[in-house]
């Protein structure tokens, strides 16, 4: 997506650029000196943004296509050589997956200092780094929301509340002894209550950080296979 927008956003800049030179010569053999500015200052003012615009974005294409990220045992390696950064398993707070398994569009992470690292399609192997960086991170971070449940606190995850009465998103609630099925689909989380209680809580996937572990604790707490 970088790459299309710097090539497009360069190239009408280059684009504006001739017209604003073609309109200044016809405007100087024709009207003369006086009439260049209406001719040709609208094209001279648009081509320096959208062609500052366009190479901003081939730049940013281009050090996004060296990134280089190493998953280990324990945690993760972001960039190449004495300026990498190295992100811990348990330094990583919230892990938000970007689009459906297989064919995730960006990995956002956030973490212990308040640090956010965004991860895109410009890693060829995307998709198996999101999947290696739940199977890292969330078992510390289940953990560690069972504990919070456990001394009475609520637990917030995006749009939900899960509270030691049940789980809640906005005005909708769901007691944990109705909750019924818990599942992402469609790029959706869906709480579905039993029957006859008709109230099905859903929320976009990407809203909630940590959804597997939400995933995990509310089928825990609702006591659902």
């Amino acid at each position: 997506m970088l790459l299309a927008l710097g090539i497009v956003g360069t190239g009408l800049g280059l684009a504006l650029l001739a017209i604003g030179v073609w309109a200044l010569i016809f405007a100087t053999t024709t009207y003369g000196p006086a009439a260049v500015p209406r001719w040709s200052s609208a094209w001279f003012g648009a081509s320096p943004v959208l062609g500052a615009f366009g190479i901003v974005c081939l730049l940013r294409a281009w050090w996004l296509s060296r990134l280089r990220v190493e998953a280990h045992a324990e945690g993760l390696r972001v960039g190449r050589g004495p300026r990498a950064k190295w992100i811990p398993w348990p330094a990583i707070r919230e892990v938000r997956a970007v689009g459906a398994s297989g064919s995730y569009a960006a990995l956002d992470l956030r973490l212990e200092d308040g640090h956010r690292v965004r991860l895109t399609r410009t890693l060829a192997d995307l998709d198996a780094l999101v999947e290696r960086v739940k199977r890292g991170a969330f078992p510390g971070l289940l953990e560690a929301s069972r504990q919070q449940f456990n001394l009475g606190e609520t637990l917030a995850f995006g749009p939900l509340r899960l509270s030691p009465d049940g789980v809640q998103a906005g005005r909708k609630a769901v007691q944990w002894k109705d909750v019924q099925a818990v599942e992402v689909r469609g790029g959706r989380l869906v709480i579905s209550a039993r029957p006859p209680d008709t109230t099905r809580l859903r929320v976009a996937a990407g809203r909630v950080p940590n959804v597997d572990v939400c995933v995990q604790l509310v089928r825990h707490l609702g006591q659902v296979p």
